[in-house]
């Protein structure tokens, strides 16, 4: 095998190695980080909710004994749930605007798009209708950024509240010392597990896209 190909071989080699690891690493973050929404539920009314649950369907024969089985891991299954929509949402235009047909179909659609000029003689809802559609598509790419902040903002909230860097777990507390400048009587250990709750699959995601990114320029 010629030099450069046997180069190229072990340089793929490598590049699946580490995508594969990042793909090992992913999973394991994933499992820990729905571990804090599970909390966040059980705390927000998941033990209730669990109750409520096993409550009603404990007189279907059958479907009891398996709600039996599966009674301790409804909260945990509710916090993967909550955790699955609210990564989705976050990575979602990571991986969108990686993608060139995506960008390409999007700026295509946009520039070749016909536009309704709005006239004074028009209804209000015809207004609205031509409004919305010359907006379109670029309003898709628009509201999924809008509803991006809006996921992080929550995620972040849960975050805190449940690896609270503060003694007494209270926002309003961590608002205070910030404020002041008191950063001694800061929980870093938990600043940091906050801080890896949230970004952790969105790095993990980011390194998979330049690894996957990297082995195609090496293909060609």
């Amino acid at each position: 095998m010629p030099k450069n190909q046997n180069g190229q071989a072990k340089t793929n080699s490598w590049l699946r190695l580490l995508y594969w690891g990042l793909v090992v690493a992913g999973i394991w973050f994933a499992y820990l980080n729905i571990q804090p929404y599970e909390r966040a539920v059980s705390f927000l009314g998941g033990k209730a909710t669990s109750s409520a649950f096993i409550s009603l369907v404990a007189a279907i024969p059958i479907i009891n004994g398996i709600a039996a089985i599966f009674s301790k891991s409804l909260s945990w299954i509710l916090g993967a749930i909550l955790w699955s929509v609210i990564q989705i949402i976050e990575v979602l235009p990571l991986i969108l605007y990686n993608n060139e047909k995506f960008i390409e179909k999007i700026v295509t659609s946009c520039d070749g798009r016909s536009r309704y000029q709005e006239k004074d003689t028009d209804d209000p809802t015809l207004k609205m209708l031509k409004r919305t559609y010359n907006h379109l598509p670029i309003s898709v790419v628009s509201n999924l950024e809008v509803l991006k902040i809006f996921t992080y903002t929550v995620d972040f909230l849960i975050c805190l509240t449940v690896y609270s860097p503060v003694a007494s777990g209270k926002i309003s507390d961590l608002i205070f010392i910030l404020a002041t400048g008191q950063w001694g009587k800061l929980d870093y250990g938990n600043l940091a597990l906050a801080l890896v709750t949230l970004f952790a699959i969105e790095v993990i995601v980011s390194l998979i896209i330049w690894v996957g990114k990297l082995s195609y320029a090496i293909k060609a």
